[in-house]
């Protein structure tokens, strides 16, 4: 196998071995990418039956196991909240909240598609809930999940007007709590324990995050539990959570008595979705052991896992003596700009890691606050497109940086074009020597200062930011629903367009069946396959017929790898393949080999000295005269 082949057959290796890499890492080459699922729960014309069985919940209540969300916000006294992006109530057993709905993002792109609902009441199918209790040092609950909480300010939870909520416990302790908006998505919630009665009370704040039922994980990134403790994230799906062996030093279950968990100063635990995340951040300069308890439920019993924490050091209180405990719920979008902003602002460690950026984090944050700078400076002008414009600045911005290197590539490239006849002149020479072809072909790349791969190396620095991108339009909120210019409608999904149904004219849908859907690829993967065919014919073509027929495949196979990605990374890599070859053209016409320049300039000499002579000769002609 002579130089050149190897070098070919090591290009396209780099190239499969990258596809397959995307393809083990991010499992969804063909899938259509739809919007996050819908959160389990019962709807409002959900019959609600339950077989007849009763369930025992995280706070040891029993209830019934299914009912409807409109029988189950019925079933308790509530207070109204109203935070400008979130709507709902808290439920008044338990000072539960259990009832909250995103104002500003909708299900679906319908219009008149409902808002999304974050949390649930527990009886409900899929109920997600967050609590903050106190146990008891003797077992058993302060105030848990059957408390009964008495309003005594405040009719309702807004910006401006806080609630306070009190109760009086067997033990003598009166809790009175303050919950107030700390935030778009943050509240604060101050528990003030004063102790009315004769005997010493040994208390320690828990709070919990809790699922019920069976949560399906998201097969493109991280959902289920998340943490930041003793400085380190921690995420796990929830598949994981339900082996035994998943990090059991993190399973911790403290109405149980049972020891476990992390023990963090600082901190905060939650679950997290794919755009959204419910979170407890407890106070910062205590000592906490926090962790995951999961319950699978047996006859009588639904599923349900808990992210939580419990004090670790318990706290005594003396009869006319007052406690105070603040603590902050996290509720609602993950907008990367407000994370940062409240991570900031009450010192929560590495809160911006609810957006799970992956690996590459210092990368892909980077390239998110870059896309989303350019965002807010197109809005504007551009409006709801700003973010599809914004992935095209971001293709000028990345070709500009790299436009040393591709500079550098694109004449080694025009050189090997120009170096053709020779290469052939050398196959022809030596079509039965194989080594002594190689040894010629190098002889002459090192004789014309052309590097044959020099062309690989600006692409393979390219795949760091195209991975990066694929990681920013999964799991920002700035892709989600974000429209283009034409059918695309939703930048963080594929392509809605199909070849099998004709784009749009034909009324089926192919991905019913999987072999199928395979070739159901849309507009613009077509259009990147056409840019990258483009692209292909203005580079020199490989000397060996064989390279040439494997690199014609190349933007066919290309194509349908990329036909199943974000259509906003399909536009950023074909605007890229437009760049390159306008790049290449203006670069390949300056472009010159040492050969070419060695004959322009004997040209150049002869010229003049034919120029010389016939001035002479002029001398000549006229001193004769």
């Amino acid at each position: 196998m002579n130089e050149d082949m190897r070098n070919m057959f090591l290009a396209i290796a780099i190239s499969l071995a990258l596809v397959f890499a995307v393809q083990t890492f991010m499992p969804q080459l063909f899938p259509s990418m739809q919007s996050e699922p819908t959160p389990q729960q019962a709807g409002a014309g959900d019959t609600g039956d339950t077989g007849g069985l009763t369930v025992t919940g995280s706070d040891g209540q029993r209830f019934a196991a299914v009912t409807t969300r409109d029988d189950a916000l019925d079933q308790a006294d509530r207070i109204e909240i109203d935070t400008g992006v979130l709507t709902g109530t808290l439920n008044l057993q338990g000072a539960v909240l259990d009832d909250l709905t995103l104002t500003g993002y909708r299900e679906t792109l319908d219009e008149n598609s409902p808002f999304v609902d974050l949390l649930h009441p527990q009886a409900t199918r899929g109920g997600y809930t967050v609590a903050h209790n106190w146990l008891l040092a003797t077992g058993g609950g302060l105030i848990d999940g059957r408390t009964n909480w008495t309003v005594e300010a405040g009719n309702a939870l807004t910006v401006d007007t806080p609630i306070v909520l009190s109760t009086m416990t067997e033990s003598g302790v009166r809790v009175r709590r303050t919950i107030s908006v700390a935030g778009d998505y943050l509240f604060r919630m101050t528990d003030e324990l004063t102790h009315t009665g004769n005997e010493d009370v040994t208390v320690a704040p828990f709070g919990s995050v809790n699922r019920f039922d069976e949560v399906e994980d998201d097969r493109y990134t991280t959902t289920g539990y998340i943490s930041v403790l003793d400085r380190s994230l921690r995420e796990h799906k929830y598949g994981k959570i339900a082996k035994p062996t998943t990090e059991p030093e993190e399973r911790l279950n403290p109405t149980s008595g049972e020891q476990g968990g992390v023990v963090t100063t600082g901190g905060w635990v939650g679950f997290t979705d794919k755009y959204w995340m419910v979170a407890l951040i407890p106070s910062q300069t205590d000592q906490v052991r926090a962790g995951y308890s999961l319950n699978k439920g047996t006859l009588g019993q639904r599923q349900y896992v808990s992210s939580q924490y419990v004090y670790d050091t318990p706290v005594t209180i003396r009869p006319t003596q007052t406690v105070e405990v603040s603590t902050l719920v996290f509720a609602g979008a993950k907008e990367v700009d407000l994370l940062d902003a409240y991570a900031k602002e009450f010192s929560i460690p590495k809160f911006d890691r609810g957006v799970n950026f992956w690996f590459i984090y210092p990368l892909t944050k980077p390239l998110f606050l870059a896309l989303a700078k350019v965002t807010d400076w197109l809005r504007p002008s551009m409006g709801a497109y700003a973010f599809g414009a914004a992935i095209i600045v971001l293709t000028l911005i990345v070709k500009t940086i790299l436009f040393p290197l591709q500079l550098r590539a694109y004449r080694s490239m025009a050189k090997m074009r120009t170096l053709q006849p020779k290469m052939k002149e050398l196959q022809e020479k030596h079509a039965d020597d194989r080594q002594a072809l190689s040894q010629a072909m190098m002889t002459l790349y090192k004789e014309e200062g052309v590097n044959p791969l020099g062309g690989c190396l600006p692409m393979l620095l390219q795949f760091p930011v195209f991975i990066s991108l694929y990681r920013v339009m999964l799991v920002t909120l700035e892709a989600r629903h974000a429209p283009f210019p034409g059918w695309v409608q939703d930048l963080s999904a594929k392509d809605p367009t199909g070849l099998l149904e004709l784009f749009g004219l034909i009324p089926w849908n192919p991905e019913l069946i999987p072999l199928i859907a395979i070739i159901n690829i849309g507009i613009w993967p077509i259009v990147y396959g056409v840019s990258m065919l483009a692209l292909q014919r203005m580079s020199p073509a490989p000397s060996d017929p064989m390279q040439a027929r494997i690199f014609l495949f190349m933007p066919i196979i290309f194509t349908f790898v990329l036909a199943g990605f974000p259509v906003g990374l399909v536009i950023y890599w074909t605007v890229n393949n437009i760049i390159s070859m306008g790049q290449q053209f203006i670069i390949g016409s300056m472009t010159k080999t040492k050969s070419q320049e060695q004959q322009e300039a004997a040209a150049a000499r002869a010229e003049a000295k034919a120029a010389e002579r016939a001035e002479k000769k002029a001398k000549k002609e006229q001193g004769g005269a």
